[in-house]
This record gives structure tokens, C-alpha cells and sequence, in this order.
């Protein structure tokens, strides 16, 4: 990933993902309102976002009063996100080199949220990272993957046939059926939602 074309992006993403109906972000928009769904706020909850880009996807839920923490990697996008959410935390980091950063020690969350991030990491990758996820969970909570995401292989390919050029061969999207099993060994439950033909939710509880 490069982090100036990220910090580039910055100052016109959320107008080119919003209404995109073409791969990558077709659906974008009902993803997110799907993600804010399936998250309840009460007094206290707390919401970690890793991927947290210009806080697009979880600046309402802010508003409603969940407390934030978002990572990213991109300055230019936390420049952007800390306008949304003033009172959040927000840092520069990227999980896709190392995690937890210092700032986590600790920390029990009562959802992560990984929106649009977790395609960059290859798949026996993603399996670790998400079972390491678990030890910031608080009781119950939940962790939910938004992302260019597929049920099955069939769906990953009619979803490549329509993208054409605009697949990007370098990704690691994931794979529903792919993971199961290996997610399940991490003794996670899940639940998946195909929400777009390239787009979908994976929802993971302990």
C-alpha cells in the first residue's frame, strides 16, 4: 500500500466511494448502514475501527455516542476523520505491519470494526490476526469485517468477470468458505452477508 496515494485520496474519498456502483465500492453505502445495524450503543460502548480512513463509515455511530478509537495508516485520512469525530481516538499506525500498537495495551472493545482493510492481508494472515483480535474483546463482544468480500469462490469469479480491468490481482479477497473452517478452529461463530455482487459482511463472535 502506498500512504501518499492514501493521504491523496483523503480530500475526495468519501464522494467516490458513496455513490460507486462499480468494483470495488458498489454497495459501499449499504454496507456501512448493514454495519450500523448490527451495532447497538448503550452508554460506555466502545468501538475500535481499524481501517478507520476519514471515519466515514463509523462517524454516526460517534454521533450517537459510542467511544472511538480508530487506526489508520494514512495521516491524510485521520486528518479528515478527527474533523468527523473530534473527541475520538484516533492513531497513525498500520496493522497490517504489526499489532497491537502501544496505545492498545490493555484495551477491551465491545466491536472492532475492520471496514475495507482486511483484503490486504493474505489469508493465513487473516485467520491470526482476527483469532489474535479475540484478547480485545470485551464479554459478548463482536468483531465485523466490511469489505470486497465473497460466499464462495463461484461468486469471487463472476464478481472478476465483471470487474475486468478494474480487478486488482494484488489484493487477498476474502473467501468465506476459505476461512471457515480455520475461523472456527479460532473458536469463532460466524455469520456472513454477500451485500453487493463484490461486497459483503463477515460478523464473528467468541
Amino acid at each position: 500500500m502506498d500512504r501518499e496515494i492514501f493521504d491523496n485520496w483523503a480530500e475526495d474519498f468519501d464522494a467516490s466511494v458513496e455513490k460507486e456502483e462499480t468494483f470495488p465500492f458498489a454497495g459501499y453505502r449499504k454496507v456501512q448502514d448493514m454495519v450500523k445495524w448490527m451495532v447497538s450503543i448503550e452508554e460506555g460502548t466502545k468501538i475500535l475501527d481499524l481501517g478507520v480512513g476519514t471515519g466515514l463509515g463509523v462517524a454516526e455511530l460517534y454521533e450517537q455516542g459510542a467511544e472511538v478509537t480508530g487506526l489508520d495508516f494514512s495521516p491524510g485520512m485521520l486528518e479528515k476523520a478527527k474533523a468527523k469525530m473530534p473527541r475520538a481516538r484516533l492513531i497513525n499506525h498500520d496493522f497490517s505491519k504489526s499489532f497491537p500498537p502501544s496505545e492498545l495495551a490493555g484495551e477491551k472493545f465491545d466491536y472492532i470494526i475492520i471496514s475495507y482493510a482486511l483484503h490486504h492481508l493474505p489469508d493465513w494472515k487473516k485467520v491470526d490476526f482476527l483469532g489474535n483480535l479475540k484478547g480485545f474483546l470485551n464479554p459478548g463482544g463482536r468483531i465485523i469485517v466490511a469489505d470486497i468480500a465473497f460466499s464462495d469462490r463461484k461468486t469471487m469469479q463472476k464478481a472478476r468477470k465483471i470487474s475486468g480491468e478494474r480487478w486488482d490481482q494484488n489484493e487477498y479477497y476474502p473467501i468465506i468458505d476459505d476461512l471457515a473452517f480455520s475461523l472456527e478452529q479460532q473458536g469463532f461463530s460466524l455469520t456472513f452477508f454477500q451485500v453487493s455482487f463484490c461486497a459483503g459482511i463477515l460478523q464473528l463472535r467468541q
